[in-house]
């Protein structure tokens, strides 16, 4: 799929090609934002996987213009919906701007054995927040 990129995102590999997954747009975010944080961790949940695909299609969009909701939905599988999510909601760019640096795994392939541990604290009134170390 040739096409010149024009939001920064994270090069993500597909089955049969790669793409770059920019961050959502406000626009976008505030369109999906009660589905975004109404998803249940039921991977087969009709809702979740109705809005995994919608918010890829609104992400790949800005790069992809001509790209299908259709199309979007035959690349993403239970395989990679996870980390392609992941990439949507980079909003700090972190994950990218690590990528460029050189540092960490290419998305859409798995590392074997890479040591992680997630820890979960407790913040301000009650929220819980995770953070990742490698």
């Amino acid at each position: 799929m040739a096409s010149v990129v024009k939001v920064k995102g994270i090069p993500f590999k597909f089955s049969d090609c790669t793409l770059v997954i920019p961050p959502l747009s406000l626009g976008a975010m505030e369109q999906l934002q009660e589905r975004l944080t109404g998803m249940s961790d039921v991977v087969s949940d009709p809702g979740n996987i109705s809005t995994v695909i919608d918010t890829l299609h609104a992400a790949l969009g800005r790069n992809y213009p001509d790209m299908t909701r259709e199309e979007i939905a035959n690349l993403v599988d239970l395989e990679n919906m996870q980390e392609a999510m992941t990439c949507a909601m980079d909003v700090s760019g972190l994950k990218r701007k690590a990528l460029e640096a050189g540092q960490g795994d290419e998305p859409g392939e798995h590392s074997a054995g890479r040591n992680s541990t997630r820890t979960s604290r407790t913040g301000p009134a009650g929220r819980s927040r995770t953070s990742v170390k490698s």
